[in-house]
């Protein structure tokens, strides 16, 4: 692990994944954590883990961003000590707040995905990593796809608050950096070592649109889209047969 970005969600991790995949890290954000590490990573979140689990768990990364990555910087820090971080905030939580809220209701309003994972293993499998994780950003909140459950923001802001405390707390000093994207390349790059690309700095999710993004093109929604298929496939295919023996 080289770099850890411990920016909540909302913070622009999405554009910060992409900037660290342009300077060739390998990168696990949400997608990479829930497809690769989810059943292990559920396991440390309710069960706790050890130094050595965590280097096993993050073998092979080389930048984690989003949750529940950004929630276990220090885990993380401690497991490999020579890791940088990268912190991202809000022009202010109301910001944030505002931001989250508009995702999570994003998420909500997207009756495609909700029956994909309401019809899919694969997808109901997700729903309990995102519930996980979301505990993780804020506290004792819960998500249901199936539910328009209101999100508690000053809860979610409280959360975010004490979180972006402890980083600026806690973190080696000198080995942070507080990241604004607006600053572009040269910051991130002379931090990490890096030479400037020649491609202008990525900006993705502008407006909670990496919903439908994720809805078309992930392969954790191509894998969730298969298995409705089949499983549409097997229920018309009984219905068939018990129509089929009735008219015997």
């Amino acid at each position: 692990m080289k770099v850890i970005c411990s920016g909540m969600p909302k913070t622009g991790t999405k554009t910060i994944c992409q900037a660290l995949r342009t300077l060739g890290y390998n990168v696990y954000d949400f997608e990479e954590q829930f497809w690769y590490l989810g059943d292990q990573l559920k396991k440390v979140l309710d069960e706790g883990w050890t130094n050595e689990e965590m280097r096993d768990l993050f073998e092979g990364v080389d930048a984690v961003t989003d949750v529940p990555g950004c929630t276990l910087w220090e885990e993380i820090l401690t497991a490999y000590p020579d890791a940088k971080i990268v912190h991202m905030e809000r022009e202010s939580d109301e910001e944030w707040g505002k931001s989250f809220d508009k995702q999570m209701k994003t998420i909500r309003g997207n009756i495609f995905m909700r029956i994909l994972v309401l019809l899919s293993p694969t997808g109901r499998k997700l729903r309990q990593f995102f519930n996980t994780t979301l505990r993780c950003q804020a506290s004792n909140m819960h998500f249901s796809p199936l539910f328009n459950r209101p999100v508690n923001v000053s809860f979610a802001k409280t959360r975010y608050r004490e979180h972006n405390a402890n980083v600026r707390q806690s973190a080696p000093k000198d080995q942070i950096l507080f990241f604004k994207h607006s600053d572009g390349w040269d910051p991130l790059c002379k931090f990490l070592g890096q030479p400037v690309p020649s491609t202008p700095y990525p900006h993705r999710n502008k407006g909670g649109e990496i919903v439908e993004e994720l809805v078309a093109e992930s392969y954790v929604f191509v894998q969730i889209k298969k298995e409705v298929q089949m499983s549409l496939a097997a229920f018309v295919l009984a219905i068939g047969l018990i129509v089929y023996m009735f008219m015997l």
